[in-house]
């Protein structure tokens, strides 16, 4: 292969490269701004406007300016929306934050169960509903979220059985339950 042939493949292969990978942070921003709508979808009240910036601007659904919304390299990784006075019902699609690390919803009216899913989010380190009126048992998957090392979920109405696994969390974070209807089997 002579130099020319040569240099027009490696800007071949550069060119693909960058493509591919503009397309794959395109899709992970889309993907995590569609999950958001559709957690704002859920949200009937919202007395301070907080949410009034989380829409989809010409297609494109870039989250990372939105009030409460924080990102690293273009992902979703924080979702702080604590003490704002939003109610509804908490979203199944939160589950599709794969990057998020914090969600922080603490003092709010939410109210619902816990997402399924939220547990098989690798990432999340913190997670915070406390001060809800989050109902129902708590998902068994969150039990097997080894990075998770803070769970508020303190004065809500949740319900049923703290697993063993679920107990174990205290023994290396910040777990708080009280005022729920728990026990510890």
């Amino acid at each position: 292969m002579d130099k020319r042939n040569w240099k027009f493949s490696r800007f071949g292969v550069l060119l693909l490269f960058l493509l591919y990978r503009s397309f794959i942070l395109c899709w992970s921003l889309n993907d995590e701004g569609l999950a958001l709508l559709k957690f704002r979808e859920r949200i009937v009240s919202d007395p301070y406007g907080a949410l009034k910036n989380w829409k989809d601007e010409d297609g494109v659904v870039d989250p990372c300016p939105w009030f409460g919304v924080e990102c690293s390299d273009g992902k979703v990784v924080i979702l702080n929306l604590k003490d704002l006075c939003l109610g509804g019902t908490l979203a199944p699609d939160l589950r599709n934050l794969f990057h998020i690390k914090f969600i922080i919803l603490r003092n709010n009216s939410f109210t619902g169960v816990i997402p399924e899913g939220i547990g098989k989010l690798k990432e999340l380190e913190v997670l915070d509903f406390g001060y809800n009126n989050v109902t129902g048992p708590l998902p068994p998957d969150l039990s097997s979220n080894l990075s998770l090392t803070i769970l508020l979920l303190d004065n809500n109405s949740l319900l049923g059985n703290l697993s063993p696994e679920i107990q174990q969390l205290k023994t290396h974070s910040e777990f708080q339950v009280d005022e729920n209807q728990l026990d510890c089997r």
